[in-house]
């Protein structure tokens, strides 16, 4: 139809219903006996069926196709809510070493469970006070895959495993060697000699023809050297091998200490150890454990008893030289050793602010700073009876 109304269908073409169809069919009477239009016998139109239910069903099918996209679509959020706990010296073994002392108590690690939510996921959430809502970026920064974020993570449990061994080999008084696959080029300082000739992401694998394995090589091959000096680095960069030159500047807080100006890391660092130490990570991630490991190790390897039976939980990341740094979704991993038992739990004193605002009963929170004074925690805790 291009337009304008609809004409009228003559009467004849009319289509029939059910109840006409006899009528229409019969002998027509003759023109005398016929009714005057308006008057006598009304003309019977067919009758129409109601429209509400095809409404009534289109209108549940959208909704279900709302709810069943709504349950699929992921928002910008991660729900965080109270994960797995486990005993840390199971996880832990020596060999070839000291005497090995077991455990009297537990020393657990704790853990919070990670998931981008749906709408009703995200409504839930709401309504559990023991589910933190965290903004995606502040999880899973712009631009990096789930994938990517889970490699970083299994990265990060590696490097705090190196951490918390070398810290409690440190505490201890055991000495150890670190060694890896050259400098890594953490940031580069703006006007200094490194500006513009290297980049954040190389790795300086010699520094003036000597081999540099671990971010102490070329520490000392730079302070062995002069300001003003020049020095020739060998980098690999992006897959590629180049030759850097930079001349020595002055460090701005050391006078007379010669500088390039970037902050050098160890390139995949790996421990030499005076006897075999391996930590179990079964799948997890993260650094947050790294004080536990360090804690429960020290235990393992003083013969004195440190934990007295009770059950200590904890959490926190670590450095090698004992420092015990801030983590997240501390309030749900105070509600997961209270469900597991445990009387105390130690957490970095950055956090102790938010663990103490957690739901607990007969839970004591213990802030540390450092892997010292979580053994004096220890130490000092009453024994289980």
């Amino acid at each position: 139809m291009l337009g304008g109304p609809t004409p009228a269908l003559p009467d004849r073409c009319r289509f029939m219903s059910e109840e006409e169809a006899p009528a229409q069919l019969s002998e027509q009477p003759a023109p005398a006996e016929e009714a005057a239009p308006g008057r006598g016998a009304r003309r019977r139109r067919g009758r129409r069926r109601p429209r509400w239910p095809l409404a009534a069903a289109a209108g549940a099918f959208l909704l279900a196709g709302s709810a069943v996209a709504l349950g699929f679509m992921k928002l910008p959020y991660y729900a965080q809510w109270p994960g797995p706990v486990e005993e840390v010296s199971d996880l832990i073994t020596v060999e070839g070493g000291p005497a090995v002392y077991e455990l009297n108590g537990g020393v657990y690690m704790l853990t919070v469970s990670l998931r981008e939510v749906n709408a009703f996921e995200l409504a839930q959430g709401w309504l559990d006070p023991e589910v933190d809502l965290v903004e995606r970026e502040a999880i899973r920064p712009k631009g990096v895959t789930p994938e990517q974020y889970r490699r970083a993570s299994l990265a990060m449990m590696d490097g705090s495993k190196d951490a918390a061994v070398a810290a409690a080999l440190s505490y201890l008084g055991w000495e150890y060697g670190v060694t890896g696959e050259g400098v890594l080029v953490a940031s580069v300082m703006e006007g200094s000699p490194a500006d513009g000739r290297l980049e954040a992401g190389d790795v300086i694998v010699e520094v003036g023809g000597a081999g540099a394995a671990a971010m102490e090589d070329g520490v000392e091959a730079i302070r062995a050297k002069q300001v003003g000096d020049p020095v020739r680095l060998t980098v690999q960069r992006g897959g590629r091998v180049v030759e850097v030159e930079v001349i020595l500047a002055e460090h701005p807080d050391e006078p007379g200490r010669p500088m390039v100006g970037f902050e050098p890391r160890t390139f995949r660092p790996s421990l030499e150890l005076p006897f075999e130490i391996e930590i179990e990570t079964r799948g997890k991630g993260g650094p947050s454990a790294g004080v536990m490991y360090a804690l429960a190790l020290v235990d393992m390897l003083t013969e004195e008893d440190l934990v007295g039976g009770n059950i200590v939980a904890g959490t926190g990341t670590i450095s090698a030289d004992g420092g015990v740094g801030p983590i997240g979704g501390v309030r749900q991993k105070v509600a997961a050793a209270q469900a597991a038992g445990a009387r105390y739990v130690l957490v970095p004193d950055l956090n102790y602010e938010e663990a103490v605002t957690a739901r607990r009963e007969g839970v004591e929170i213990h802030p540390v700073s450092t892997l010292e004074e979580a053994v004096g925690v220890l130490e000092g805790l009453p024994a289980a009876s």
